[in-house]
């Protein structure tokens, strides 16, 4: 399973103090949880949500951040520059701002299985074949009712 964070995950879930408890959760409990128990588990991070991550975040939880992506080889890099341009332009042609089309094409071209972000714009609006957009709460859900368990999704 391959796994996709918008940066407001991150930037949410890495301060305690946020109030967003999804992310929150998210971070810290899900994530090593799938690491531990999904074998072909991967989480995806777009060179493009590092960057917003290190615009946006409050400097105090930066190191917490790369500490976080580095903490495991099942969590990968990847680049917008090898997603091939008529996929940003399918994306931003569904009503996307760039920003948001360049993770969905990137989540596309990576053969990600999940975006997930609390970004309504993706989430809501987003509706494709090619991977499930939800918030962190509903992912939570899919892997709390055991959609999601030690073998990736269930039902593939």
């Amino acid at each position: 399973m391959r796994l996709i964070l918008d940066a407001n995950e991150y930037i949410f879930g890495l301060n305690e103090l946020s109030g967003k408890s999804g992310s929150i959760r998210l971070i810290h409990e899900i994530l090593p949880r799938l690491m531990d128990e999904i074998e072909d588990f991967s989480l995806l991070v777009p060179e493009t949500v590092r960057d917003e991550v290190q615009r946006s975040i409050d400097r105090s939880l930066l190191s917490d951040f790369y500490r976080l992506v580095t903490s495991d080889p099942k969590i990968l890099y990847g680049w917008l520059y090898e997603v091939p341009p008529e996929l940003l332009d399918k994306y931003v042609a569904k009503g996307l701002k760039p920003a948001d089309a360049a993770i969905a094409a990137f989540a596309d071209w990576f053969e990600a299985d999940f975006l997930i972000s609390d970004n309504r714009h993706i989430y809501e609006q987003l509706k494709v074949d090619e991977f499930v957009t939800c918030t962190a709460a509903e992912f939570m859900d899919l892997v709390d009712s055991g959609e999601i368990g030690e073998s990736g999704l269930r039902g593939e």
